[in-house]
């Protein structure tokens, strides 16, 4: 069972970088994660993400995977060269086999397709924040 409390409890106090190149879904879904992140760093695309981590203390990061300059997987995978242990949620359009199957390689927490699905978002962060419990 999930506990929206504990979820906002346990994620308020982290990091969290936020890694999109449209606008309006940013904006969109910025409004989601402000309800649970109180420090969010915001990039425009994979290279300012990287750039982004490469510069802040991340405890989190979520990513689109279709980006200019860097898409989100070849982000991570730069990320995991410097941090093999940052945890990762996905959020795209996606769902190709070889786009999951890279991400599993990169040792992604949570893959979830976009609309996002609240629930299954709310289950990845619990699944995140009980790396942090451990």
């Amino acid at each position: 069972m999930i506990d929206l409390v504990d979820i906002i409890k346990n994620t308020k106090n982290k990091k969290l970088l936020y890694v999109e190149d449209n606008q309006e879904a940013r904006e969109t879904t910025k409004l989601i994660l402000e309800e649970f992140f109180d420090n969010i760093v915001v990039a425009i695309d994979g290279q300012d993400g990287y750039e982004k981590f490469r510069n802040n203390d991340i405890d989190l990061i979520i990513t689109d995977i279709n980006m200019p300059k860097l898409n989100g997987l070849e982000m991570i995978s730069k990320v995991r060269d410097i941090d093999n242990n940052v945890s990762v949620l996905i959020l795209s359009a996606h769902n190709e086999p070889e786009f999951l199957n890279y991400s599993i390689q990169l040792n992604i927490d949570s893959y979830l397709l976009k609309p996002i699905d609240i629930d299954l978002f709310l289950e990845a962060l619990t699944k995140i924040n009980s790396k942090y419990k451990a």
